[in-house]
């Protein structure tokens, strides 16, 4: 399944305050967190966590689809009281909030060294994640800034290549950290020297996700789906960013909060409001509440 078309797509998706005519029938809800779920607080408004209780109670599956790690995500998915598995590490780890794994997709080593190995000459900040661990060889304002976003604890080291090295697994996820001209530019160099056997996606302009090039939320999001019996047409898949791409092409129903990316709105069925303004919980209102 190419992930990125859907032909179920209007040329123009319609944007909010206009609603679509129709209400569809959803059966499965992925959120992405940051910049969708979370205001800029990092925060799950009152109205936000309502109307995802109702779709719950209706018998609506709602999951979390994140680029974070599990302990980074877990917080937001017992705030939720979500009791079905999470997409994290941009569907890498797919996991149960009690911490059973459904599935996980580490590099292979020898790709983890060589990809460290580039990063490491970009002169960029970088961050290796290896199964629940987060590393770094320094923790500089830019890293601070990172972790203090995702709430976890670094460990540094002296050297990323020896721990890489002598590590038995490969890693789950690098992340890059730079300004966005050179991030941007980073993604050029990434494709001239890896081609497609890795993925390089920004969860936001000032990081860049770097993981297996066979995974992604909307292939775990279809595999969940395929999993339950339920149709594509009843998946509704909410985000942002270039890393939510391919959850909201598979999605039935791929919805876009209004500060989201234009490459996302391109593929969206419905362009909702910002995370700041509740689009959230205004697209489970609208779509999804009977």
């Amino acid at each position: 399944m190419n992930m990125l078309t859907n032909n179920n797509r209007a040329s123009r998706p319609v944007a909010y305050p206009e609603f679509p005519t129709e209400k569809p029938d959803i059966r499965l809800l992925a959120i992405d967190l940051d910049d969708t779920l979370l205001t800029d607080d990092m925060l799950i408004t009152p109205r936000t966590k309502r109307a995802i209780q109702m779709a719950r109670r209706q018998g609506v599956v709602v999951t979390i689809a994140t680029g974070r790690m599990f302990e980074s995500t877990l917080p937001y998915a017992e705030e939720l009281e979500i009791d079905v598995p999470l997409i994290t590490f941009q569907g890498s780890l797919v996991i149960m909030p009690d911490g059973t794994v459904i599935s996980h997709k580490p590099m292979d080593h020898a790709l983890s060294v060589e990809i460290l190995d580039f990063l490491l000459s970009t002169g960029c900040h970088v961050t290796v994640y290896i199964k629940e661990k987060l590393y770094v060889e320094e923790v500089s304002p830019f890293v601070d800034r990172y972790r203090r976003r995702i709430r976890m604890i670094l460990h540094e080291v002296p050297s990323l290549r020896t721990m890489m090295a002598e590590s038995p697994a490969g890693a789950t996820k690098f992340c890059l950290l730079a300004e966005k001209e050179r991030i941007v530019e980073v993604i050029d160099e990434i494709g001239r020297h890896f081609g497609d056997r890795i993925q390089a996606v920004p969860s936001k302009p000032t990081f860049l996700e770097i993981s297996r090039s066979d995974i992604g939320k909307g292939i775990s999001l279809a595999e969940m789906a395929e999993k339950m019996g339920i149709d594509r047409e009843q998946v509704m898949a909410i985000g942002d960013s270039p890393n939510d791409l391919d959850m909201i092409a598979y999605a039935g129903w791929g919805i876009v909060v209004a500060n989201g990316v234009d490459r996302a709105k391109d593929l969206a069925r419905w362009i909702t409001a910002s995370n700041n303004d509740e689009g959230v919980a205004i697209a489970i209102e609208q779509l999804v509440l009977k």
